[in-house]
């Protein structure tokens, strides 16, 4: 077990470094897989797990963006009614959007790992 979170903790990482990118999550989602091995199930697992490793800190930088936005009129003031409904739909797709991606991610990471011979150890270039 103990393997499978430093993997996924490596995920994480790569996400984090890389959110610069658009779909970061995806990569960081792949190289938890590729480090790992296993089958897809496994992969979908550890992609799963780098996503909620990368959406803690994500979160973090998230709301107050969202804030900020709000405050400038971009959204929906948080006196409307449908604020609510609003925030629901944000956070669906930021969920989507970081673990999401990086489940798909890890069925990418384990395939290529089974079909390619490229090496996406971070430790290698991070």
């Amino acid at each position: 077990m103990r393997e499978k979170l430093v993997d996924a903790g490596w995920g994480a990482l790569v996400t984090l470094a890389l959110s610069f990118l658009p779909f970061s999550s995806i990569l960081g989602g792949a190289v938890a897989a590729n480090r790992y091995g296993g089958g897809y199930a496994s992969g979908l697992w550890l992609g799963t797990l780098a996503g909620v490793g990368a959406m803690v800190p994500l979160l973090a930088l998230f709301l107050p963006a969202l804030t900020i936005a709000g405050w400038l009129g971009f959204g929906i003031p948080p006196s409307s009614p449908a604020y609510g409904l609003f925030l629901a739909l944000v956070g669906t797709f930021f969920l989507l959007y970081a673990v999401g991606l990086s489940a798909v991610g890890g069925l990418g990471g384990i395939w290529a790992r089974q079909n390619t011979d490229w090496n996406l150890d971070p430790e290698r270039w991070l």
